[in-house]
């Protein structure tokens, strides 16, 4: 038990003869003016993603969905007649063959 109550003492004066640091005045202004800087260069990288870019990209997106949906759906009553397969097999030589299980 004296053993450990020496060496708490030790530590203890270790902590007390740890000398005050001396900082420069104008450390904390500099700290500052770089969280700054960074923060400002943050800010110019999104800078040019606008609300009015943004509507106008969603506005391309819809207008290219319209389109895809609109094409899709009408191309959908020429292709689901079956002449038209029958047409496409015989423009490149193709030949149906019966098989039992039709």
């Amino acid at each position: 038990m004296q053993k450990r109550n020496n060496n708490l003492e030790q530590h203890l004066e270790v902590l007390d003869s740890i000398k005050e640091v001396k900082v420069n005045h104008f450390f904390k202004h500099k700290v500052l003016r770089k969280i700054e800087q960074e923060k400002e260069m943050d800010s110019k990288v999104y800078s040019w993603v606008t609300p009015n870019l943004q509507w106008a990209v969603l506005a391309i997106v819809l207008c290219i969905n319209v389109s895809a949906f609109y094409y899709a759906f009408n191309t959908e009553e020429q292709t689901s007649n079956p002449n038209n397969i029958e047409g496409f097999a015989q423009e490149y030589n193709l030949k149906s063959q019966t098989s039992l299980l039709n």
